[in-house]
């Protein structure tokens, strides 16, 4: 893909304080082929280490007036905070287990560029829902373009309520043979209080609960946001199978994040409320 001088100009500051290898990378490399300057910025080796605030770090680079921040941050509502100490246009890459917007975007994007469309087609989520934040934009997005959702896991990680979303709920692993595509998450042990057990061992999470090539039936469509945890919830036969859409979804994901730039600063007004990418549909 040749570098377009669509942002030449513009300014974009990428802010992560917790890890990420996809969707960091994805934005850096989709600011530049658009031609925009680009600065990240990890909490490691930072201010934050010496104890800054949000809020002073907002203020801080938002002086130097950059176009959009792109935050990625264990609190909830981070990136509503950063916009209101800021005059960019703020871009949500993941707030605690609340929401990961552009993830749903690439996700919609891989399945509707494989399958040819969205509505009426069955989705079946499995793992750990409940520390997920992929899981719940993925839910909402689903459901608002015409698509049953399925989430299957056992029950101390799918939330109590969780089906006034739109989505249906099983605690049974053959439910997923019913699906089209089959939404693979790992166990989000970082977001679990020390001593919680949600399930006795990862071993028999996986014997119960891991995706594996019997428990689905031939042309099913997988999908996980990474990173994989092979033999845990993914078997690496089905990780690697011609029905896999991982790497597509990897490339989607540079496509999709170059478009919300791309919008953003072509047609969106600054702030909390740009480009509903705090919460999908908030636009």
């Amino acid at each position: 893909m040749k570098k377009l001088p669509t942002l030449r100009g513009k300014t974009v500051i990428n802010l992560f304080y917790e890890s990420s290898t996809r969707t960091s990378s994805s934005f850096e490399l989709a600011a530049k082929r658009l031609s925009a300057d680009t600065m990240s910025i990890k909490s490691a080796g930072s201010s934050v280490d010496k104890g800054e605030s949000l809020k002073d770090t907002a203020l801080t680079l938002g002086a130097y007036d950059p176009d959009v921040i792109v935050i990625r941050h264990p609190q909830i509502g981070a990136p509503q905070l950063v916009a209101r100490y800021t005059g960019a246009h703020i871009v949500n890459a993941g707030d605690g287990k609340h929401q990961h917007p552009t993830q749903a975007l690439l996700d919609l994007y891989t399945i509707s560029e494989e399958l040819g469309r969205i509505e009426g087609l069955h989705v079946a989520i499995v793992g750990d829902v409940l520390h997920s934040r992929v899981a719940r934009s993925n839910i909402q997005a689903l459901a608002l373009m015409g698509a049953r959702v399925t989430l299957v896991g056992p029950p101390p990680l799918i939330p109590r309520g969780i089906e006034a979303m739109g989505c249906e709920v099983s605690y049974e692993i053959d439910a997923i043979r019913a699906a089209d595509v089959v939404y693979v998450l790992r166990m989000q042990q970082e977001r679990m209080a020390e001593g919680a057990n949600f399930v006795p061992s990862l071993r028999e999470y996986t014997a119960r609960w891991g995706v594996t090539p019997e428990r689905l039936r031939p042309g099913q469509k997988v999908m996980h946001p990474g990173p994989m945890n092979r033999g845990v919830e993914i078997d690496p036969v089905v990780a690697d199978a011609a029905d896999a859409l991982i790497e597509q979804q990897v490339r989607s994901g540079l496509v999709v994040r170059m478009a919300v730039l791309y919008d953003l600063l072509t047609h969106g007004p600054a702030g909390v409320q740009s480009a509903a990418l705090h919460e999908i549909g908030a636009a």
